[in-house]
């Protein structure tokens, strides 16, 4: 039987998983009960996308097949139909970036922000990097809404968060598509929510400009009017996937929080680690 507190120390952190240790940096929030409650909302908007596509398939083989008076409207029905779904799944897009990326916004925002308080407290420099630099002894230096350019700073999510990432070392423990993937949601959120389902035709052909400049083609597909963009949508597999791909950057930002240094995340009156016997 083990009695070493320091083997036993080690044995117990074995049994807990990456995002365990997020913990360290933001105890408050019960993040696996977000996802799930997301995942219920997700899984009745699929059964939902799945009945009226259904619906539609059903009306396309009537006016196929019917050669009766009615068969106009028959024709009009499914027409009908299918133009209904397209805002339905608007909808649908929209209800899921509303969920994720909030609480994208609140695990890094929170995260950042004790790590933060943990540098000032420790009196300890983060790693060298180009925003602490412009940002000097900015209040806002840890605040993921803010980013840091070589002459002026404000407040630009987009930007800010993949700044943050990079200046604190998150970046390299997420997926090497993380952060474009973040970004992508993000831009798509910011216009969904303050552009509606129908975009101005100007701002619609700038987000199919950004698309094809990052390759974004993986997340987005639009619904076109007179061979035109109309509205965007988040693909089925992208929504389906949402949940898996925050519960894996809670991982990452666990694994990145186990990490750090022992000087940054001990409290007062923890044991330093034992030292390490050299080859």
């Amino acid at each position: 039987m083990t009695t070493d507190p320091e083997r036993l120390k080690t044995g117990l952190e074995n049994l807990l998983d990456d995002r365990d240790y997020l913990y360290r940096l933001v105890s408050t929030i019960d993040w696996d009960a977000q996802l799930e409650a997301i995942r219920a909302v997700l899984r009745e908007h699929r059964r939902s996308a799945d009945h009226v596509s259904t619906n539609i398939k059903e009306l396309e083989e009537e006016a196929r097949t019917y050669q009766g008076p009615y068969h106009d409207h028959v024709v009009d029905e499914h027409v009908d139909a299918m133009w209904r779904s397209t805002y339905s799944d608007a909808a649908i897009s929209l209800s899921a970036v509303g969920m994720i990326v909030p609480t994208l916004e609140t695990i890094f925002a929170q995260a950042f922000r004790a790590l933060g308080d943990k540098y000032v407290a420790k009196g300890i420099a983060p790693p060298d990097h180009k925003r602490w630099r412009r940002a000097k002894d900015n209040p806002e230096r840890w605040n993921v809404q803010w980013y840091f350019g070589k002459s002026d700073a404000g407040v630009d999510i987009v930007s800010g968060l993949p700044q943050l990432c990079d200046a604190t070392g998150v970046s390299a423990h997420l997926r090497p598509d993380g952060l474009d993937w973040i970004v992508a949601l993000l831009s798509y959120r910011n216009r969904m929510f303050h552009g509606g389902f129908e975009w101005s035709i100007p701002q619609r052909q700038t987000f199919v400009a950004l698309i094809a400049e990052r390759g974004w083609d993986q997340y987005f597909v639009w619904s076109t009017t007179d061979h035109e963009p109309w509205i965007c949508f988040l693909r089925d597999q992208v929504i389906d996937a949402l949940p898996d791909r925050v519960f894996a950057i809670l991982g990452s930002l666990g694994r990145f929080t186990k990490a750090l240094p022992y000087e940054l995340m001990s409290d007062p009156g923890d044991e330093p680690p034992p030292d390490i016997p050299q080859d």
